[in-house]
């Protein structure tokens, strides 16, 4: 049976519905509404299709048009969803999970971190094209599905990431323990931006290929390599939207499937590469190469500015991540893209306690030029 969403925005009916078509794809189903103006009318005609949604889609600024009926809402799309998520607390209205669909001045204008988290996923309409929609329909479904799974099953730390727990993070376990009495949409917020929207515990395929020190573009075997962790992938709870693989899994395919003595993290790319290549029977792989002003090839993680592996001790960290938590990894800048302050709206600036090290370097490179 395919997933429901339910669209609601304020344009005209046949352009909203043009702007989902996309999101139509095997197994997903979008059923698109203009806002039925008021409030308390919004509020019943979701009821009234509770039983066949399987989640939200919501514009932001839901008062921006009138219906096709003439009437204004009198509300806007976080209001909405902090009223579903009430009504989903005391028990009026299943759990099910919405989604931010607007454009990104409207997002950057209107929308605090309070109301960000009403939402599972923020969708950039100005953004969307035919590759996103490959992305972003799976997100949805596995969305759907793991609301479902922790509904049923919260407080079965197992079930949720369908793994063998002894091999987690106890800090992260007793996070997500601590979680276990509230609504559903609570736990998955934690699940998605704490273990799978960071690096750390989980990675994604790029930080994988880094630290295996691959450059996957110049890697035609690289499939093979993927297929060779299979049993290294998460399987968890909204994994069919985000490929993620468990970083003490990779370790130990590193020491039993590669035989490699020494640790994967103190060991160069290209001697990773080679290592891979011998332990897998397979030539076409390319070791990733280092960045400008870059010394170490002991890649662990991806320069923001340039989107290439890099090793923490060439980069310089991001602001805004104070608050990490243990099992989380921080992100970074190369010395170069920081210089050169390349793809700058991706990471906005270094942390502070970086500022004065980035002065000295542009003084030592103005210097040397």
């Amino acid at each position: 049976m395919a997933i429901t969403f339910l669209y609601i925005d304020d344009d005209k009916l046949e352009d909203a519905i043009e702007k989902v078509q996309g999101f139509e794809q095997t197994g997903l189903k979008v059923l698109t509404n203009q806002h039925k103006g008021t409030w308390e009318n919004q509020i019943k005609f979701i009821k009234e299709y509770e039983s066949i949604l399987d989640g939200l889609l919501l514009d932001l600024r839901l008062d921006d048009f009138p219906n096709k009926d003439g009437d204004r809402a009198d509300f806007r799309g976080t209001s909405l969803a902090q009223e579903i998520r009430t009504r989903q607390k005391e028990g009026e209205f299943k759990s099910f999970p919405i989604v931010l669909f607007s454009g990104n001045d409207k997002l950057e204008k209107s929308l605090e971190k309070s109301g960000k988290d009403l939402f599972d996923i923020c969708i950039d309409k100005g953004q969307i094209n035919a590759k996103s929609y490959d992305i972003l329909t799976p997100q949805l479904v596995a969305l759907a599905g793991g609301y479902k799974t922790i509904t049923q099953s919260a407080a079965n730390v197992s079930a949720i990431l369908d793994t063998n727990i002894d091999f987690v993070d106890e800090r992260f376990i007793s996070e997500l323990n601590d979680l276990v009495d509230n609504p559903t949409h609570v736990i998955a917020g934690f699940l998605i931006n704490d273990l799978i929207g960071k690096q750390g515990m989980l990675v994604d395929e790029q930080i994988l290929a880094a630290r295996l020190g691959i450059d996957i573009l110049k890697s035609p075997e690289w499939e093979k390599v993927i297929n060779s962790l299979s049993p290294s992938k998460y399987t968890g709870v909204f994994s069919g939207g985000w490929h993620r693989w468990w970083m003490t899994s990779v370790d130990e395919w590193w020491r039993k499937v590669i035989k490699a003595e020494k640790y994967l993290r103190s060991t160069p790319a290209s001697i990773r590469v080679d290592l891979i290549k011998k332990g897998l029977g397979i030539e076409n792989l390319c070791a990733a190469e280092k960045i400008e002003k870059a010394d170490s090839e002991e890649f662990w993680t991806i320069c923001k500015g340039y989107n290439r592996p890099l090793d923490p001790v060439d980069g310089l960290m991001i602001d805004g991540q104070e608050n990490l938590y243990p099992w989380q990894d921080a992100e970074y800048v190369s010395v170069d893209a920081a210089l050169k302050r390349k793809n700058n709206n991706v990471w906005k600036k270094v942390a502070k306690l970086e500022e004065e090290r980035l002065i000295e370097l542009e003084r030592q490179f103005k210097k040397n030029r």
